[in-house]
Parts: C-alpha cells; structure tokens; sequence
C-alpha cells in the first residue's frame, strides 16, 4: 500500500491516463474520417437522386459553399449567389451545395424554393434549381451574435469549427469555398483531407489590427465597452486575449488555398494577421495566395435610372439592420438637418419637406427588436414624419426608391467594403459616407480629378455636407453623378466580379494543370479497363489491373475524401494557373 503514496506511482498513472485520451481521440479522428469515406458516395447519390440527375451520365463536380445565414439578403449573400449562378453557366458539371442553418426544421425555417425565390427578388439572379442544394446546418446558433456573452470571439470561433465539422458530416465536397468569413470552419476541411481544396472569401476580419489597436489605447467602440475601455486592468488582458486569438485566426486562415478580399482595406488587414504563428513556424505550410475581388454590384439595373429630376430632399439609405450598419447615426443626422437647416421641414417651391427612407433586411429576432428600437428613436427624436421604413423590400422597391433620391446615405465605420455606396453611384444619386476603408480607398475616389463621392467622420461634417449637396447647382451636380456611374458600371459589375472570381479564385483552386493531371488519369484508367475486357492473356491481366491500381490511387476516392482529383471537369477558363503545393 505504500507505493500509493509515491509521486513516481501517481506520475505513471496521469501519463497512463493522458496517453489513452490520445488513443481514443486519434481512434474515435480515424473512425469518422473512415465513416464519411464510406457514406459519402451515398450521399452524394441522394442530392442527385433530390435534384433529378441521378441517371446522368455526366460526372459532377460539389462545390460546397459555406455559408450558415444564406437567407439574410445581404451583400455576402450576393456574392454567393452571383458565384453559384456563374458556375451555372459556366460549368455545366457542377452541382452547388449550400451550408446554411435557415432550411433547419422548426421555427424561422424556410425552403429551397422560398431562398431562390427571394434570391430573384432581392438581387435580380435566377438559379437553375436541379443544380443546386441546400444541406443544414442544425449547430447555427453557435455562431451567433448573442450566443456567447462572454469571449464572443473565442465562443464564435469554436461555432464556427463545430459547424466546419457538421458540413463535412453531410457531405465532403470535391472544393469547398467559405462566403461568409468562418476562418475557424476551414480548418476541420483540411483536417479530413488535404487534397480537397478551400478557398476564402472574406468580406469582414473577424479581428482587425484596428480592434487591438482601439483596445490598447483604450478607445469606446462597438467591440470595445465602455467598463472595458476605463479599467486598465481589464484592457490589459482584452488585449491579450485578442493578441492570442489574432495569432490563431492567422493559423485558421492558413488553411486556405486561396484567399479573396473584397477591397483594400481588408486584404491589408488580412496579409497583416496570415503570418501570425502559432506553434513551431519551421512547421508551417507556404502562405496562401490573397487577391482582391470587388463583390458584385446590379449596376445595370440602376444604370438605366435618368441622372436628373431628382428630388433634393430626398436620402435613401439601403443596408441590413444590424449594429454597425449605425442606423441611430442616420436618424440623429436627419434631426441635425432638421435644427440646423429649419426650411428643410415644410415644402419650397419644387422641393418637398426633407425625407429619409430607409431600406433593409433583417436576419433574425435580433434585428427585428433593433429595427422596434429604431422605431422607437425615430419617435423620440420627433422626426418620424420625415421617415419611410421599407423592410425585406423586394428589388423592384430598391430600384424604384433610387430613382427619385438624390443622396444615397452610408454611416458603417470601417466598412469592409460597401456595396450600396456602389449601387448608389450606379443609381446616380450623390453619395455620403463615412470617411473610412472601403467607400474611402475603393469606392468613391476621385477618377481623372472628379469626384465621384463624399465623406464625412462626424454628426456635424454629416449635416453640413448632406446640407451642401442638397443645394449644389444642377449642372456641378450631374457631373458627379456621371462620374460616379461610370466608375460603379466599370469598376463593380456582375460581369467583373464573374471574370475576377474566375481568374483569382477558381483558377487558383482548380488549376488548369490540376485538370490535366486528372483527366490523363482517367484517361488511363478506362484504357486499362478496356484492355481487361479483351480477354487478355493472365499476365497482360495482372499488368492491366496493376495498373487500373496505380491510375485509381492517382484519381482519389471519388466519393470518399472529395477533392478535385476525384471528379472529372472540364475547365472553360481561359488562364490556366499553376497549383500551389500544399
């Protein structure tokens, strides 16, 4: 009984004990892999069978797009949609897969039909429906905004690994290809296979240097609470943690083979945070590649609207009812307009009393009680009169809306991008946001020494430039509208966000080389095949079915670990890309 006193005997023991939690975890990582092997040509038969090309002879290709709020109609939601309908037309061998947690049964849920349906209402695209699937996503609620009270970052990063995990369990596509800026759920996809190929397109860094930087110098923020921002104590280990978690979102990002920005602002925030390391640097995989993609923008639609007989009074403002779009900021400058500018209330000659309309979506219950509280504002400040609230508009209102404003309205802080500053330089309309990131550096710069744009950082720069661009003369005015469009039509079209996704993030990952190597296998595999059904003599068999092996291994498992090597395609793309060794 003594021993049971010793450390060497309790120090045997923990190293007995840690070393079976090894065994059954890299037992139980073994037994899934091996499980999704052998369901997952099942699977991939009932999404056929679901969408009538089960008896197809075509060889299809999943592209699975992971993107958990698919039903938010937003901007990331439109570049998901533009890239399915380019592959749509593009490759006819492709089957879109969609991730999404809104086509879970229960309470919210919609259908299939009810997302395309709002896909051609909302942005003006039509999707071919026996080519594209939608697989839930039943764990969403992990990556929610309220979910985690504490540590929201680190709480959503976990989410968005579960739910990495959770889409390979319904099916292991041959590229996957994150929309919705989930780093975290890149991760399980190469922890499965390596050979499946991941691509990134971020709209938003989850952390910004930005955020660490606001943190360190203890600034109030939307990430950054006041009881935080005056405790030094507190801001000390904020911004630890948050140096920790940046290291870590550089690691999660690492396991992209290609990386598309949607701007400058956020790609130089990205090439910031990817060399960050975590664990033994000698270790780590090549960076990956990291372009710029300008999302896709309906210019043509609001390019047909006349340039003229706007209405002066009229602000239009179009985004998502959530936090940082900063609605409290618009409705405080409407009643900034109304106190400074006191004419603006009642009707002077052709010019009718000052009008804001406002125009979004809201994703869940979240933002339905936000756009109540915005409501509630609007009524306090006195200026509900000289609102118009226009909520899960279809696109005909949005377009119908901009064709008689006149100033198109953006108060988002550091927004990543901006694609309504774009479809207000389509429409015409003289826009104002605010001075920062992408409506600053990529958006609404001057072109040849004209403006195309305005900005302001302040309520009271807010009020004076809306004022100044209600009463700018016609003639100053048409000219920036001009140029505004041309830059938006030329710069932020579907056709050049089509012709740039193919170029910088297709062709990345499904490399024209890549093709070939696949196809001259498969090549020499039916070769094999055939010389088999010849009735060879036995040793030209055994030489044929040596190599149907070796052309096999070279292939992959088709519907077993995915990738691109397990699909047969045909690429149309014009620049064939070299692939990066991974």
């Amino acid at each position: 009984m003594s021993h049971y006193f010793e450390p060497e005997f309790w120090l045997r023991i923990c190293g007995y004990f840690l070393l079976t939690l090894v065994g059954v975890n890299w037992l139980s990582h073994v037994a899934w892999r091996q499980a999704l092997r052998d369901t997952n040509a099942m699977k991939r038969r009932r999404i056929l069978e679901k969408l009538g090309r089960a008896h197809s002879t075509v060889r299809y290709m999943f592209v699975g797009f992971f993107h958990p709020f698919s039903n938010a109609g937003g901007g990331g939601e439109r570049v998901l949609y533009e890239a399915i309908s380019h592959h749509q037309r593009r490759d006819e061998n492709i089957i879109c897969v969609v991730y999404s947690g809104d086509i879970v049964p229960g309470e919210g849920c919609v259908t299939k039909e009810q997302i395309l349906s709002r896909v051609q209402e909302r942005f003006n695209i039509k999707l071919d429906p026996t080519r594209i699937a939608f697989l839930p996503l039943f764990q969403r609620k992990l990556v929610g905004d309220k979910f985690w009270r504490m540590f929201t970052l680190a709480g959503q990063a976990y989410g968005a690994n579960r739910l990495g995990y959770e889409a390979l369990s319904q099916l292991v596509p041959d590229v996957f290809i994150d929309t919705m800026g989930y780093a975290f759920a890149l991760y399980p996809v190469k922890n499965f296979s390596r050979r499946i190929r991941v691509g990134a397109y971020v709209h938003y860094p989850t952390i910004s240097t930005d955020m660490l930087q606001r943190v360190r110098r203890r600034q109030e923020g939307h990430t950054n609470a006041p009881w935080i921002a005056t405790s030094l104590p507190v801001s000390l280990f904020k911004y630890v943690y948050y140096q920790i978690f940046a290291a870590c979102y550089g690691a999660a990002l690492r396991s992209a083979d290609v990386i598309v920005c949607n701007g400058s602002w956020t790609k130089s925030h990205i090439d910031e945070l990817l060399p960050r390391r975590v664990g033994r640097p000698w270790k780590m995989a090549p960076l990956p590649r990291v372009h710029i993609v300008y999302p896709p923008c309906d210019t043509a639609a609001f390019a047909e609207l006349p340039l003229e007989g706007r209405q002066n009074r009229y602000m239009v403002s179009v985004a998502q009812f959530r936090p940082e779009k900063e609605h409290e900021m618009q409705l405080r400058i409407l009643r900034g307009l109304l106190d400074k500018y006191p004419e603006l209330k009642s009707s002077r000659g052709s010019n009718r009393p000052l009008r804001l309309v406002l125009i979004g979506s809201c994703r869940d219950d979240e933002d339905r009680a936000r756009l109540s509280q915005l409501r509630t504002l609007a009524k306090s400040l006195m200026i509900e009169n000289h609102v118009e609230w226009h909520v899960d508009a279809p696109f005909s209102t949005v377009v119908q809306q901009m064709r008689h404003a006149s100033i198109g309205l953006s108060t988002m802080v550091d927004e990543h991008f901006g694609i309504a500053v774009v479809e207000y330089m389509a429409a015409g309309l003289l826009t104002l946001s605010h001075a920062s990131a992408g409506p600053l550096q990529d958006i609404a710069v001057p072109v040849d020494g004209a403006e195309t744009g305005f900005h302001a950082s302040s309520l009271d720069d807010y009020v004076t430039t809306a004022y100044r661009l209600m009463v700018l003369p016609p003639d100053a005015a048409l000219r920036i509208r001009q140029a505004a469009r041309t830059r938006a039509t030329t710069t932020f079209s579907a056709a050049e966000f089509e012709n740039n996704w193919r170029k910088y993030m297709w062709d990345e990952l499904v490399p024209a080389s890549l093709l070939a190597e696949n196809k001259q296998a498969l090549e020499k595999q039916a070769a094999a095949q055939r010389h088999l059904q010849q009735r060879v003599v036995p040793s030209q068999a055994s030489e044929a079915a040596s190599t149907i092996e070796a052309a096999k291994s070279t292939e992959g498992a088709a519907n077993a670990d995915g990738g691109v090597s397990s699909a047969v395609y045909t690429s149309q793309s014009a620049v064939p890309r070299p692939a990066r060794s991974t």
